[in-house]
């Protein structure tokens, strides 16, 4: 099962600290020994007023460590008990927050998250320990334990720059709670994997996250390749855009249309949750993409032209390019047909996807919705032609892999990438076209 989190917010207030031991100090005692530690730095401060306040479950106004060159990341101390794995970072420590990553220059290591298919993961380290093992594993029972027996002192799948042990060297290992505090995400259990990449020697945070970036990578992709775990470093450009998913009817009646069975298979396959985003998007084209003939024949015919060469997109396009043999024009022609003025019209009403949809810094390089001024919708305007223009340049974005990018030179539209993650506003709208080109081709059941 796909570890999916980085599509959601990761940051939680409700972190579970009850897997730390009880404290043997005062919840004083320990900031005043943070305190003492962060004087030993430039970049460190702990925030506190002396004062804390009990809600029922916890103590609030909790002692805060800001780390003044890490974009002025914060981390809470909530118990007195975190005191040893947070007096670990504020001494040695140096947050690489676009990472989720802490490097110890002293250590010459650097402990990273990691996100993918923890599924795929676990079934490795079964691999890795029992080479001739076929049935499912109870990850519960007494093998389960050995795995994060394995994890917390080991580590899993190590390798090293020389024979010897010397040089630098990767490994997976269980994550640290160093990491869960910093970052203030789940700790997942011991069988959740981080990167540690020993032997670095770097010369400020940049260069170390470089580093990081440079080895983990590649480290991973030899992981993938080698026993088919899908992992990957955590990058944390956040979502711009609209978070929604689509709205559902919930009503279900009795068929009185027949529909395609290879667009609705495509159909289906978007709507799965458990498919990366990109692929979602992908699907629903294809639906777009399957209707792109019924469409330039019925072109052909009214335009009354002998070739689709000869005929033209319903839109205005330049001259030159407008022959319905290019498909950003059939689908144009698909667009015209599957849809009206009015039907965008009722779809843009909502706010929320209008916003992201004409903000040019969400989804970059392809067209956006042009707005009142108010950030509301032209009033009369017909918003077809740029809806089709914007769908068909993720398209290019996305299918284009030669280096340094697809037509005019716009980027590949990462799967792991800030856009991948913003694409929500653009699934509802694509996955609306694919609907009604659904039923604008359906034809009654007998």
């Amino acid at each position: 099962m796909e570890d999916i989190s980085q599509y959601d917010d990761d940051l939680w207030d409700d972190f579970e600290d009850d897997w730390f031991a009880p404290p043997q100090i005062t919840y004083q005692e320990a900031v005043e020994r943070l305190k003492s530690l962060a004087g030993k730095r430039t970049d460190v401060v702990v925030e506190w007023d002396g004062k804390q306040k009990w809600d029922g479950r916890r103590w609030r106004d909790d002692a805060r460590v800001v780390f003044a060159d890490a974009d002025g990341l914060r981390m809470r101390l909530r118990s007195a008990a975190q005191l040893e794995h947070v007096e670990r970072i504020v001494s040695s420590g140096v947050p690489l927050p676009e990472r989720h990553a802490i490097w110890y220059p002293q250590n010459g290591v650097i402990t990273a998250r990691l996100v993918g298919d923890f599924d795929q993961f676990h079934s490795a380290l079964v691999r890795s320990l029992l080479p001739r093992q076929k049935r499912a594993v109870d990850l519960e029972g007494p093998l389960g334990a050995d795995l994060v027996g394995m994890l917390a002192s080991t580590g899993a799948f190590h390798v090293g720059e020389e024979a010897d042990g010397s040089g630098r060297s990767l490994r997976l290992v269980s994550v640290p709670p160093e990491l869960s505090l910093l970052y203030n995400t789940r700790h997942g259990g011991g069988l959740s994997p981080s990167l540690e990449l020993s032997g670095v020697s770097a010369s400020d945070a940049a260069e170390a996250q470089k580093v990081l970036v440079a080895y983990g990578t590649s480290y991973l992709f030899g992981l993938a390749k080698a026993q088919g775990a899908s992992l990957r470093l955590w990058d944390t450009g956040y979502r711009l855009g609209s978070r929604r998913g689509p709205s559902y009817s919930t009503k279900l009646r009795f068929p009185q249309r027949q529909y395609d069975a290879e667009p609705a298979e495509l159909y289906g396959a978007g709507n799965a949750a458990g498919r990366h985003p990109v692929e979602r998007w992908l699907k629903y084209y294809q639906v777009l993409e399957f209707y792109m003939p019924k469409a330039v024949d019925w072109e052909v015919a009214r335009q009354g032209v002998a070739k689709q060469e000869q005929a033209q997109s319903p839109y205005a396009r330049p001259q030159k390019t407008r022959s319905l043999g290019s498909e950003q024009n059939q689908l144009d022609a698909v667009i015209n047909l599957a849809v009206t003025q009015a039907d965008v019209a009722g779809l843009l009403r909502d706010r929320e996807l209008f916003t992201t949809l004409s903000d040019p810094m969400i989804i970059q390089y392809v067209e956006t919705l042009e707005d009142d001024g108010s950030g509301a919708p032209l009033p009369g305007s017909d918003y077809r032609n740029a809806i089709s223009s914007r769908v068909y340049g993720i398209r290019n974005r996305i299918v284009h892999m030669k280096e340094g990018g697809g037509p005019k030179g716009a980027p590949l539209l990462a799967l792991h990438s800030r856009e991948a993650r913003d694409l929500a506003a653009d699934l509802r709208l694509v996955r609306y076209l694919a609907e009604k080109a659904m039923e604008h081709w359906a034809t009654a059941l007998p």
